[in-house]
């Protein structure tokens, strides 16, 4: 037996994070793969040790079946064409680079909005009644409700989005539900209800996001949605439910499909909180908020007065502003300074602010309603 063959011998075995770079080169070379084609395994080898990973979750990053991993690191991937999955990790680390680049900063921080939606969630929570919160789009209300049922997710809180293109969304709710329970997929929708009333009993909260498409659905789908809300969801006050709508007068609509769908409102109301939660652009999104999302984006200094100014102005602008869009503008901005190799500053994100705006000015014809104006103000 050579030295290669007995080092691959005495790594097979130990865990993937556990092994030395020695042994994964002794057991890569006994199968005959050639030093230049052993750099991509070597590579992933470092990046599992380093991000602690096992073989399992090295695969679900990859995309690399835990086998064929397990087999090449172990030297026995026979008849396997080390090469090509080489090439595959050279892409996933390619993916990586892209992602450093393009896919900007992730981490959550608590704005205003977010603390305003999580009081609420708080106290709907304890009251056990039916709440409604609506707001324009894209002011943080889906990663403020994601967020909190991240944190709070001991099967205490339950948080379902509806999809759109359905007429008959009820049916696509309930699967969504059952999903986000754990409920096994291939159950009849008889035996899904059963078990998700069943399940619910651990619940005291449901964040149902994307409500307003309810009113995209059939009269028939809408009835039965309102029906199930009522006696299997919220369940005589067995938990609090928080309906999230977007550019949507839920109350409005709700009258609207009365009429039209010939229905009792009068159970579903009386479970109801009658005022809604209304999140405002102009009142809820303060110039700390803005701060703290864009200080984030700064390796070197913060932010400076004027570009703050006018980062705040953009957000929000009526029909314009909003979270999704600041993101987009520093997501852009740090891409652009990672590109040039330098830090961020405000030039940069002023560039991008001017070249955003003259799209939208282009695209929407913003100027002539007075929401012109790309200049950082003196």
């Amino acid at each position: 037996m050579t030295e290669s063959q007995a080092g691959a011998v005495r790594a097979t075995g130990i865990p993937l994070q556990e092994r030395e770079p020695e042994q994964i080169t002794a057991a890569l070379a006994a199968a005959g793969v050639e030093p230049d084609d052993q750099k991509p395994f070597l590579d992933l080898f470092t990046y599992a040790r380093t991000n602690h990973l096992g073989i399992s979750k090295l695969a679900a990053q990859t995309g690399i079946s835990q086998t064929t991993l397990s087999q090449c690191y172990n030297g026995s991937y026979e008849g396997g064409n080390y090469v090509q999955i080489g090439d595959r990790i050279k892409t996933f680390f390619w993916r990586l680079e892209q992602k450093a680049l393009f896919g900007g900063l992730r981490e959550f921080v608590e704005t205003r909005v977010t603390k305003v939606l999580w009081s609420v969630f708080e106290k709907v929570r304890v009251i056990r009644r039916i709440q409604i919160i609506q707001s324009e789009e894209q002011l943080g209300k889906t990663r403020s409700a994601t967020e909190y049922t991240a944190r709070n997710n001991s099967g205490r809180t339950v948080y379902v989005q509806l999809g759109g293109g359905s007429r008959s969304g009820c049916g696509d709710f309930i699967w969504g539900l059952a999903d986000k329970l754990g409920i096994p997929y291939t159950l009849k929708m008889r035996e899904k209800r059963s078990r998700i009333k069943a399940t619910l009993e651990s619940c005291d909260l449901v964040i149902i996001d994307e409500a307003h498409l309810i009113f995209s659905w059939a009269l028939s789908a809408q009835r039965e949605f309102w029906d199930y809300l009522r006696t299997d969801v919220f369940d005589n006050g067995a938990r609090g439910v928080c309906l999230i709508a977007t550019n949507c007068e839920v109350m409005d609509q709700l009258r609207q499909f009365r009429g039209a769908g010939r229905y009792n409102l009068g159970q579903l109301l009386g479970r109801m909180r009658n005022d809604p939660v209304m999140i405002e652009p102009v009142e809820d999104i303060v110039e700390d908020d803005i701060e703290l999302l864009v200080a984030r984006y700064y390796k070197t200094g913060k932010p400076g007065k004027r570009i703050l100014a006018l980062l705040t102005d953009v957000v929000r602008r009526p029909g314009l502003g909003h979270i999704g869009l600041l993101e987009d503008i520093m997501n852009e901005a740090w891409s652009k300074a990672k590109r040039r190799k330098k830090d961020l500053d405000d030039e940069t994100v002023k560039e991008i602010v001017d070249e955003t705006l003259t799209v939208l000015k282009a695209q929407k014809d913003l100027y002539t309603r007075g929401l012109g104006g790309a200049h950082i103000p003196t």
